[in-house]
């Protein structure tokens, strides 16, 4: 039995990013850009949309000490600039009080939660601002124009890495690679994945434990026993020693999605050969299936690459072979894109873009199209969505997969290019694919109906009906919903969070989230009056309420029902507030998605989604790549099928950061994944190998996990030599700036000495017991 219980050991690659060299900066005057600085990185992308929502004069915080003015108020900038200052210039142990709250790592914890990962490019930019007014040595050095992206460079943040196959690329892989007649549904029983902002396929997020170790090797011998029993697929030979030969060159290179090399062969003739001596011919392929199946060949997709100097790497064909077939089908490449890959003809832009577009005009696209829709509006839950049987007692199952169908179908044939594949065109879209079961239900005239196509849906003409665009489909507005009424706050949420990219923390702790008893003549507008006058709620509220308002004329399952039951005029009317491009009063959903099919807010929006679920990245907009995507987005005209492209021709697609040595190549497949072990050289020290050091019954040891040239990154190993318990804290001296630290606290406590203490989980140590902690730095 293989052994998987380090099979994360391959996704543990650490991002290597070039950041800029240090000066000095007076603590009094701060950086001479401290305020652009704060307007570029900070305020503009985050804090005037994400953090203003409590941090306000009428929201949840407005008893703390950063209470922040609305972006429309004069001189609102230069005083939450001088407000956050203040913040940022206030430490607790030595940590700036604007780092600590967001994180959740204040002493006193934050009312609103962990809102920032000490991972993302948020916190790098928040930590930036608080050493640039601090004074810290080299926060100043670096205009902005140094730190924007350019069109052509390689995002910071794009590190080698090993990305797992998620449970839907892995069934759609068996599927593809055992010719299987029917879908494979091993993956549907492999542990759900972590979700991170609405995608499955975030490569950070993946882990292994014991429980997808045992239901992964149940599905390998599942799928292993389906293959041999399918042999005439994979081959044609005569059975023997020279077939098995065959099988394992022609199946392991598929499976693999490379050639295998000459040690690999060996490995496998030899458990081949070990197995079918005592069981026979088709027990020894079926062994053999098995292991590969299990091998981190096939389990992780390799992004690697081969290093071209200076801690730059180019992926390989058969590398962006995957990564065009993942991307654009879910899956393993085809015939096609393994015999480019042979032939060396995947590596130019051109050639990428070229196969980029075949396999999107290829029906094999529409799984992931359709995957792409589900997660993004949330759609996976319509199935499961609460409904009052009493009310909506023709709510049936059948008819919440027809709503999901109609949305799915609706993207398809906007990237398929009906009405020019423009992003516009999802919310203006005077039409729709329903059946009749469906079409009943919404109570659409019979003359409306039109052609019927491929999935047994007709084209319905909308003009008229009160519906139109993907934001009137049921599938949206019944999960959005509560089991009785329409939810104002769901629907707003999700136009805030996952169309225009505008996260929302969540509810104050112990606040009762209970709303009124539904009084069916009593409009939302008044059971949702608690949000708006409760300062609790309010600063929040107001993010999302006056969206979801204009939705009111769509009931509980989605249906229009433009009166009330004493035969009033629902009050669609809404407002969005407080999102850069996209500010301004509306009525009905209409007119609110025309509002967003010219939003610049909702297309940068857009082009980020796909980023994070094409890249598999948890990216925020600041990032070098999303940049770049969303400049390519505005300058095709807001195309999607051009923008699935563009995915392809950014240089993060094609190139990786990684250590200035060679990493070693994949870990063998069958076997315990080794992990690599750097030498102990520290920056700074010659090359020299210090010995492990000892303060005060702590002994320490640094190890080079990676540099780059402009940076590095080490793990650092703490052991208590005592012979009593210890609360560790250490000081090391570092080589230039801290920009990341994991597993530790740090404060910079003299000239290039830092401090590292401890976290809840590894603080404190017993006598022998050890502790690992770690951090990158720019030099």
């Amino acid at each position: 039995m293989l052994t998987f219980r380090r099979l994360v050991a391959l996704g543990a690659l650490f991002s290597t990013a070039v950041f800029l060299p240090a000066c000095t900066a007076s603590s009094d005057a701060g950086c001479p850009d401290d305020l652009e600085f704060f307007r570029t990185q900070m305020w503009e992308p985050t804090m005037s949309t994400q953090c203003i929502a409590c941090h306000s004069a009428s929201g949840a915080a407005k008893g703390t000490r950063m209470v922040l003015l609305s972006p429309d108020e004069p001189g609102a900038l230069e005083e939450n600039f001088m407000t956050v200052r203040a913040m940022a210039r206030e430490k607790v142990d030595g940590t700036s009080l604007l780092l600590l709250k967001p994180t959740g790592l204040h002493p006193a914890g934050h009312g609103g939660g962990k809102l920032v990962a000490q991972t993302s490019t948020l916190y790098t930019n928040f930590q930036r601002f608080a050493d640039r007014v601090n004074g810290t040595p080299g926060a100043c050095e670096g205009s902005l124009q140094q730190m924007a992206c350019t069109p052509e460079g390689l995002d910071p943040t794009a590190r080698r890495q090993l990305r797992m196959l998620t449970r839907f690329e892995y069934d759609n892989t068996l599927k593809d690679l055992l010719y299987l007649d029917t879908e494979s549904k091993w993956g549907q029983a492999l542990p759900a994945e972590e979700v991170v902002h609405g995608f499955d396929n975030t490569a950070d997020a993946r882990a292994v434990g014991q429980l997808l170790t045992d239901k992964l090797l149940t599905a390998s011998e599942q799928a292993a026993a389906a293959a041999v029993a399918k042999l005439s697929r994979h081959v044609s030979c005569a059975p023997g020693e020279a077939c098995a030969r065959t099988y394992i060159q022609d199946f392991g290179a598929r499976a693999f999605r490379a050639p295998l090399a000459a040690e690999d062969l060996s490995r496998y003739q030899t458990l081949y050969a070990s197995v079918a001596s005592e069981d026979g011919y088709l027990k020894g392929l079926e062994a053999v299936t098995t292991a590969m199946l299990l091998s981190p060949h096939f389990l992780y997709r390799s992004e690697l690459g081969q290093h071209q100097g200076n801690g730059r790497y180019v992926l390989s064909d058969y590398e962006l072979a995957s990564e065009l077939s993942y991307l654009f089908w879910g899956s393993m490449p085809d015939a096609d894109l393994f015999a480019k890959a042979k032939a060396g003809q995947l590596h130019t832009p051109e050639q990428l873009a070229a196969e980029a577009r075949r396999m999107l005009a290829s029906p094999r696209s529409r799984p992931m199209l359709d995957h792409f829709v589900s997660q993004w509006l949330d759609l996976e839950k319509l199935a499961q969505t609460p409904k009052d049987p009493s009310l909506f007692a023709d709510f049936t199952p059948a008819v919440r997969a027809a709503m999901k169908e109609e949305t799915l179908s609706l993207f398809n044939a906007v990237v398929r290019q009906e009405g020019g594949g423009h992003l516009a065109d999802l919310f203006t879209a005077e039409y729709t694919y329903a059946s009749d079961t469906l079409a009943a239900f919404y109570r659409l005239p019979s003359s409306l109906a039109g052609s019927t196509v491929s999935t047994g849906s007709r084209r319905w003409e909308l003009t008229g009906t009160g519906r139109g665009g993907i934001l009137s489909h049921g599938s949206i507005l019944a999960t959005q919903a509560t089991a009785q009424v329409a939810s104002p706050v769901r629907r707003g949420r999700l136009v805030r969070e996952r169309l225009l990219c505008q996260p929302l923390p969540p509810a104050p702790p112990g606040l009762n989230l209970e709303l009124p008893t539904v009084d069916p003549g009593m409009p939302n507008r008044e059971r949702f009056s608690e949000h708006s006058s409760n300062p609790s709620c309010s600063a929040c509220h107001k993010m999302m309420d006056p969206i979801g308002f204009g939705f009111e004329q769509f009931n509980s399952v989605g249906r229009f029902e433009p009166k009330l039951a004493n035969g009033a005029q629902v009050d669609a009317s809404g407002e969005i507030l407080a999102s850069p491009s996209t500010q301004g009063t509306f009525t009905g959903v209409e007119e609110l998605q025309d509002k967003l099919a010219d939003s610049p807010d909702v297309q940068q929006c857009f082009s980020l989604q796909w980023l994070r679920f094409g890249y598999g990245v948890s990216g925020d907009d600041s990032t070098c790549a999303a940049t770049q995507l969303s400049e390519r987005f505005r300058q095709s005209a807001t195309s999607i099928p051009e923008l699935l492209v563009s995915l392809t021709q950014l240089p993060r697609f094609t190139q990786r950061w990684g250590a200035v040595a060679a990493m070693p190549a994949p870990p063998p497949p069958t076997g315990t994944i080794p992990v690599p072990t750097p030498p102990e050289t520290i920056p700074g020290t010659g090359g020299q190998t210090p010995q492990p050091p000892t303060m005060g019954g702590v002994q320490v040891s640094t190890k080079v996990q990676d540099d780059w040239g402009g940076g590095y990154c080490h793990n650092v190993k703490v052991t208590n030599t005592s012979s009593s318990e210890t609360n560790w804290r250490i000081s090391l001296q570092v080589e230039g700036t801290i920009f990341n630290a994991w597993n530790a606290t740090y404060k910079l406590t003299g000239a290039g000495v830092v401090e590292f203490t401890g976290v809840d989980w590894n603080g404190r140590l017993s006598p022998g017991n050890s502790a690992s902690f770690g951090f990158c730095a720019s030099r």
